[in-house]
């Protein structure tokens, strides 16, 4: 009987066994089990507080629609000063819009935080202004009658950003119906721009002359003025330079400088034996050289002369497609320094209808911008019927070139003429493109000749309407959200609808 009630004892304990065992390993799957679905409740509401404050977006869009240039990440990231940016609306109205206005206006927005998020030095507020309108009284020196949409400020110093500034318009529709329709945004160039005028505290003078009968050079003086240039307006009839300006500007002059306005200019080069200044000149193309012998006096001074007559460029990789030989590509000159601070100076200048400057004193003189040597020179006077005779000699010319002056002792200052023989080169439509670096370089050219770090902030706008990667741009891809949110809550249910379902049928 004894072995009986032994086996049957054995029975027992084998049967609870299996029984404990499988109660343990439920009670571990439903503990785990809770253990995650908190983990992910605690990450999701982490997550949406973060993503309230600092939105975060993955951009699949084909031009990167929605992301910072690098040339803007690596400017931001360097900022040491608190920078505060106002946009001067709530922030569903800044977005709103008709079909047209609201993905340009939703791809300004998304940059807008973008740009607070590449430095802990940058805030971004939205204001309402219906609700705050005391908040721009402090800022006396903004005409507040204009279309201002943000206002960015950093200490003392503050600059607003009107919404042509931030976005290109349809003017044809403008004008005509007085409908504004939005066709580019330039948000991110816009506020670099003023983020870069608020932190610089010095910012270095620039004159540009007036009375020689110039042309209008205010595409290329805004670009300066965005890079932290400040520039006036003199004409040497009745004014007079200023001290503690570095740099003149001679922009395609009708007539020659007076002998007074001559005396003015070489002084103000020399600067009493220190030097330190720095000239540039485009010449006028629609007159004889014979007409500026005061121009033409100074530019000998500094080792160089101007051809009356235009590049013909002869070599396809210099020409633009669909354009004419006095339309070319320029290759830089043997001399990096003023390349070295370029972002990228594998693009090359354009330049048109361009008056080669020769060297007549290479100790002084060294060329810019240079020509292929497939390239001629086309006299401007030549006559019609000389034209059949005319046997070019091809070789490289130069588009630009500088002269430099100075004491003669080891650190000294330098005072330098720059020549650029075609005043197209600083015209809207040579700007406006990063197909060609003009903008970059002559703003580079002016950094390196000042001393300055190289802080241009030559940006690409873009276009939110190109080829998606089968996500919609429009909302940005709020991709971290959507995953916290969604995603991983739906796939624990459904991973644990799958196992308890198999569990059943055991």
């Amino acid at each position: 009987m004894k072995n009986n009630w032994k086996t049957s004892d054995n029975q027992q304990t084998k049967t609870k066994k299996p029984a404990n065992r499988k109660l343990t390993r439920g009670a571990m799957s439903i503990l785990l089990t809770v253990l995650f679905i908190a983990s992910v409740v605690l990450i999701n509401i982490i997550l949406s507080v973060v993503t309230d404050s600092h939105p975060m977006y993955i951009d699949v869009t084909e031009n990167a629609s929605y992301q910072l240039q690098k040339e803007t990440k690596e400017y931001l990231g360097e900022i040491k000063d608190p920078v505060d940016i106002y946009v001067l609306q709530k922030e569903t109205d800044f977005e709103s819009g008709d079909s047209t206005n609201y993905k340009y206006r939703v791809q300004a927005n998304k940059l807008i935080h973008a740009i607070e998020n590449s430095s802990d030095n940058i805030t971004l507020h939205y204001v309402d202004l219906a609700a705050e309108p005391t908040f721009t009284t402090p800022y006396t020196q903004v005409d507040w009658t204009k279309s201002h949409a943000v206002l960015v400020k950093s200490g003392d110093l503050y600059r607003a950003v009107d919404l042509t500034d931030m976005f290109d318009f349809d003017q044809e529709q403008y004008s005509q119906y007085g409908n504004i329709v939005i066709t580019g945004q330039k948000v991110e160039q816009a506020l670099t721009t003023a983020i870069v005028n608020v932190t610089t505290k010095e910012k270095t003078k620039v004159t540009v002359l007036t009375g020689q009968g110039e042309q209008d050079m205010s595409a290329f003086t805004k670009l300066l003025e965005n890079n932290a240039y400040e520039i006036e307006t003199v004409s040497l009839l009745n004014e007079s330079i200023s001290d503690d300006s570095e740099f003149v500007i001679i922009y395609d002059p009708d007539v020659d400088l007076d002998d007074k306005a001559y005396d003015t200019l070489t002084k103000w080069l020399n600067n009493d034996g220190k030097f330190g200044h720095n000239l540039f000149y485009f010449p006028n193309d629609q007159h004889e050289l014979s007409e500026f012998p005061n121009l033409n006096a100074l530019l000998a001074d500094y080792g160089m002369e101007v051809r009356y007559g235009y590049v013909y460029e002869n070599d396809e990789k210099h020409i633009i497609p669909g354009a004419n030989h006095y339309v070319s590509l320029y290759d830089y000159g043997e001399d990096t320094t003023y390349t070295d601070n370029l972002r990228n100076s594998s693009i090359p200048v354009v330049m048109m209808l361009t008056m080669p400057v020769n060297i007549t004193d290479d100790t002084m003189a060294k060329p810019l911008l240079k020509s292929s040597d497939k390239s001629f020179f086309f006299p401007r006077d030549m006559q019609e019927d000389a034209i059949k005779d005319f046997d070019p000699k091809t070789e490289s010319l130069n588009g630009a070139a500088i002269g430099i002056r100075n004491d003669g002792t080891e650190g000294s200052k330098n005072s330098s003429v720059v020549v650029i023989g075609s005043y197209d080169a600083l015209t809207t439509n040579y700007l406006s493109t990063t197909a060609y670096n003009n903008a970059a370089y002559f703003v580079n050219l002016f950094n390196t000749l000042s001393n300055r770090d190289d802080i241009s902030v030559v940006i690409e706008g873009k276009d939110p309407s190109s080829h998606e990667l089968g996500i919609n741009s429009m909302n940005a891809i709020m991709f971290p959200s959507i995953l916290v949110r969604f995603v991983i809550p739906i796939g624990v249910l459904v991973i644990g609808l799958i196992i308890w379902i198999r569990r059943r049928h055991k």
